[in-house]
C-alpha cells in the first residue's frame, strides 16, 4: 500500500488501473475497482495497514470503463458497501442498461490504436448504483469537505473527487501521468478528447496539490504547476 497523505492510500500491485483508499470514521471508502479480479489483491493490500474488506463502506467511481469498475460487482457482493457514480451515463452503464461509448473506429489512427488490442471496450458485470452524482455534490460521510467536480470528455459521466482544504484531486483519468509526465487520456476509449482538453483546463484552475489518477503515479504536494503547465500545452485554440 503506497501511502500518499494522512489516512489516505493507492493500492499496489494492481495490473492496471490505481485504486485509492480513504479511511474514516464509519469506515473505509473506494475510489475505482481496477479490472476483474482485482479483488484479493485489495484485500492483501487492506491487510498491511490493519483494515479488513468487510470494513469498506463506500465505493466511489469516477467513470464506467472496465479497468475502474471491473471489481466493482465481486466488492459490492464482498462488503455491501454504497456505491456512488456520476448520474450522465456512467450510472447507466454500471447498472448495464447502457453501453461504454467510445470514438468511431475510424476517428483513431496510428498508434492510438494499440491500446484496444489490450483492451477491448466492454461493460462489466452489472451492479445497482445507490447514490448517483453530479457537480456540486459534497459526501462528506467519505472525507469531509470531499465535492463532485465533473470532468467529462473521457466519458460523458466522468468525474473527480476535490478535497479543497487538503487540495486533494481523485482525478480518474482526466488525464494520465503516462509514460513519464502527464499525457491526455487514452484517444482510443476517449469519445470527446475536446471536451477532455476544456476539464483539464478545469483541473488547472483548481490549483490541486495532490494529484490521484486512475494511471501513473500521484504526483503529492506539488501538482499545481505540472498542471498547469500541461493544460496549457493541450488546450485547443478554438476553446
Amino acid at each position: 500500500m503506497y501511502r500518499i497523505l494522512d489516512g489516505i492510500y493507492a493500492v499496489e500491485g494492481l495490473r492496471t488501473g490505481r485504486v485509492y483508499v480513504i479511511e474514516g470514521n464509519d469506515g473505509l471508502t473506494l475510489i475505482d475497482t481496477s479490472l476483474p479480479k482485482s479483488l484479493p489483491q485489495i484485500e492483501l493490500e487492506l491487510q498491511k495497514i490493519g483494515h479488513k474488506l468487510n470494513e469498506i463502506k463506500h465505493i466511489l467511481i469516477t467513470h464506467a470503463h472496465i479497468d475502474h469498475v471491473g471489481s466493482l460487482a465481486a466488492l459490492k457482493q464482498a462488503t455491501g458497501a454504497k456505491i456512488y457514480a456520476h448520474h450522465r451515463h456512467d450510472s447507466a452503464v454500471i447498472r448495464g442498461e447502457k453501453t461504454v461509448i467510445v470514438p468511431p473506429r475510424s476517428e483513431v489512427r496510428g498508434l492510438a490504436k494499440l491500446p484496444t488490442l489490450l483492451f477491448k471496450p466492454q461493460n462489466a458485470d452489472s451492479v445497482q448504483v445507490d447514490c448517483e452524482l453530479k457537480e456540486g455534490d459534497r459526501l462528506d460521510e467519505v472525507l469531509p469537505g470531499l465535492v463532485i467536480v465533473d470532468t467529462p470528455g473521457h466519458t460523458p459521466g466522468h468525474c473527480g473527487f476535490w478535497q479543497p482544504e487538503q487540495r486533494i484531486f481523485f482525478g480518474g483519468d482526466v488525464m494520465v501521468n503516462i509514460p513519464f509526465s502527464l499525457n491526455l487520456p487514452v484517444a482510443a476509449f476517449t469519445p470527446d478528447m475536446a471536451e477532455a482538453r476544456r476539464s483539464i483546463r478545469k483541473v488547472a484552475e483548481m490549483n490541486v496539490a495532490t494529484l490521484c489518477l486512475g494511471h501513473g503515479k500521484p504526483l503529492v504536494g506539488n501538482a499545481a504547476s505540472i498542471i498547469h503547465a500541461f493544460a496549457d500545452k493541450v488546450q485547443p485554440l478554438n476553446s
